[in-house]
């Protein structure tokens, strides 16, 4: 065991032990002191300890770890055929193989790194010994969030793997025992508090490393994290809460959560340690955008590089466009945007994560005051956009195209004294009985947002939520073809990816946050074409279980394919004046949408970036036969999620 400095803290007894093991006995009189030394508690965070947060709108995400150096594999490993299931034990726990010499463990690292699959896990769990990040920069890092406008950082402590981004006195585990030995976590909550960042600490429940995670023995392992978490609620200076993940291992939460609220009284916390005591848990729907809910606060956390939460080689990097419409997304539904990135082995910031990050810092350096210290509403998420308030101020933020220069909402139950454009131009309004009218020259439509701010004669707030849906997808069912694909029979590759059928179970999942409600809104009858059984069974065996919209579920032409497009074909002739395609990371930058009539393709619209891509036609079209032409991006081949015609 390597040796360790003697640290002594109000809550914590430090009594050395074997390795990475610590006796129950431990934390027991860490929680007698805290009860000595400190006044009852308030318990649990309410609505004022969530002021901040919904003010803030943005944080950032940070996932990093030994697991970075095998970015392609980066947090899978084999499992042992002999071994339970990842969240029932920790499988990793034997350590009895024996040291794998540097250079051969380099080699190994990058062989993985470059090809992928699962690791063994003999050797991912000894990449901490090759763990060096000599350019982590924390107060780079810091910096970087406060030029994106974010308020608060979440950083991965510890992720399923066990490794402690942390001095921890509980396990060798730690990056104390890396070639760096710097205590990553105290270098960045000092540089948040510098910079004025607030601090969450990210724990994954599950520990495939340690000895003590056992489903059927659960006791030494409570002990274990209730001591990490005191660890890191008191080492550090303020931290505002524990963002969970993972695990179904049994513990006493009220044990738990008592502890950290003595330490930090209304502390924040997720909803993903199971049912939580006392006080208010935050939503973390994941890689998708919530829907409109404004009586429990949650939070998108999604990822700005490729599907992976650590480091993945610095591909498919996000769009600032594509994360804008994200926040925009979030902040429309009442909810917030964590993104996340994850450092490079060396800890080092990839720069096109950073000019991505910048300039969402850019948008909300001038349009701020469209998102922070708002709540969603009045009007609720559509494919055009959404709304937010405060006071009485209410800012229309329009995501779709709008060639007709046209926007028409429901009636709102106010009157509208202004109506200005932050984003340039100078809009007529008209309001009636039926519906408010938003005119704009088209020439001033921004992307990714059109901003439009309305002055009302009463508070905003005390609107009720106005529905604005945009109605069910004429292309379900449709069938789907393509001038090629990567990967022609399974969901990450394949062209029926991008349409829904009215054979998918379960709940429809959400567009740009609209919601579906308890019924399957958008899946309520077939579309105009009937799927003969045989060719049913084949799609679903393509699409599996992922929802339309989940970033596994795309199509992606072939690489040398000079000139790709996706068709839907309805089956049908039908007529149709809104248009919605969506992309994963906002790669497009030439594209012609064309319809298929008078035996030839004729073109109908012309753009440069999709991202999330929404138009309302200044003229309807009908055609039975759609597609998209794809004829530039940025280097790297485009991914395309969902295909949507709307009357």
């Amino acid at each position: 065991m390597r040796r360790r400095s003697f640290l002594v803290f109000a809550l914590i007894v430090l009594v050395p032990s074997r390795a990475g093991m610590r006796s129950g006995d431990d934390v027991h009189a860490a929680e007698a002191t805290s009860k000595k030394t400190l006044a009852a508690p308030r318990m649990g965070a309410a609505e004022e300890d969530y002021r901040w947060w919904r003010e803030a709108r943005f944080g950032i995400f940070i996932h990093w770890g030994p697991g970075a150096l095998v970015h392609r594999n980066s947090l899978a490993w084999e499992k042992p055929k002999d071994r339970p299931g990842w969240d029932e034990l920790g499988y990793m726990a034997d350590h009895n193989d024996p040291p794998i010499p540097l250079d051969e463990l380099r080699k190994l690292a990058d062989e993985y790194a470059r090809k992928g699959g699962k690791m063994p896990a003999r050797i991912y769990n000894q990449l901490y010994r090759i763990f060096n990040p000599v350019n982590f920069d924390a107060d780079e890092v810091a910096d970087m969030a406060k030029a994106a406008g974010a308020g608060y950082i979440v950083f991965t402590t510890k992720h399923h793997d066990g490794f402690c981004m942390w001095d921890s006195a509980l396990t060798d585990y730690d990056m104390m025992s890396t070639p760096a030995r710097r205590d990553i976590c105290k270098e960045l909550a000092e540089a948040c508090r510098r910079s004025g960042l607030r601090l969450l600490w990210y724990y994954s429940i599950v520990d495939m490393h340690d000895a003590r995670y056992n489903v059927k023995d659960p006791k030494p392992y409570e002990d274990y994290l209730c001591g990490q978490i005191a660890e890191l609620m008191t080492k550090y200076g303020p931290i505002e809460g524990i963002w969970w993940d993972g695990g179904k291992i049994k513990r006493d939460n009220v044990r738990l959560f008592t502890l950290i609220n003595r330490i930090h009284p209304g502390a924040l916390t997720n909803g993903r340690a199971g049912r939580i005591p006392f006080g208010i848990s935050f939503g973390s729907p994941e890689q998708r955008l919530g829907s409109f809910q404004m009586d429990r606060p949650w939070e998108t956390c999604a990822v700005v590089e490729d599907s992976s939460w650590i480091w993945a080689g610095g591909r498919d990097i996000k769009s600032v466009n594509t994360c804008v419409q994200m926040l925009v997304g979030c902040a429309v539904g009442d909810g917030n945007l964590l993104l996340n990135f994850g450092p490079r082995p060396d800890g080092s910031i990839h720069p096109k994560v950073k000019e991505t990050y910048l300039g969402i810092g850019r948008f909300l350096n001038k349009y701020g005051c469209s998102i922070y210290r708002t709540r969603g509403g009045p009007y609720k998420p559509g494919r055009w956009g959404g709304s937010t308030r405060r006071g009485n101020t209410v800012w229309l933020h329009i995501t779709q195209r709008w060639p007709i220069g046209k926007l028409e909402l429901p009636p709102l139950p106010a009157r509208i004294l202004s109506c200005r454009a932050l984003t340039g131009g100078q809009p007529r309004f008209e309001q009636t009985d039926d519906a408010v009218r938003i005119e704009l020259d088209p020439k001033y439509h921004a992307v990714p947002d059109t901003i439009i701010e309305l002055s009302l004669d009463r508070d905003a707030m005390k609107i009720e939520p106005i529905d604005t849906l945009a109605g069910r997808t004429l292309t379900i069912d449709a069938k789907a073809t393509a001038s090629s694909s990567v990967n022609p029979r399974i969901k990450r590759g394949a062209p029926e990816t991008v349409i829904l059928y009215s054979f998918e179970s379960g709940k429809v999942k959400k567009e740009y946050g609209e919601e579906a409600g308890k019924e399957r809104a958008e899946a309520a009858g077939p579309g105009g074409r009937k799927l003969p059984p045989e060719e049913a069974a084949r799609i679903q065996r393509i699409i599996g279980t992922s929802h339309r919209g989940h970033f596994w579920r795309y199509w992606k032409p072939r690489g040398d394919d000079a000139r790709p497009w996706l068709q839907v074909d309805l089956g049908r002739p039908a007529r149709f004046q809104k248009v919605g395609i969506r992309e994963l990371y906002g790669q497009v930058r030439a594209f012609e949408l064309q319809a298929w009539q008078a035996e030839q393709w004729k073109t109908f619209y012309r753009g440069n970036t999709l991202d999330d891509f929404f138009v309302h036609l200044a003229e309807p079209v009908t055609a039975s036969r759609v597609r998209i032409v794809i004829l530039g991006n940025n280097g790297e081949v485009p991914s395309i999620v969902t295909f949507d015609l709307f009357e």
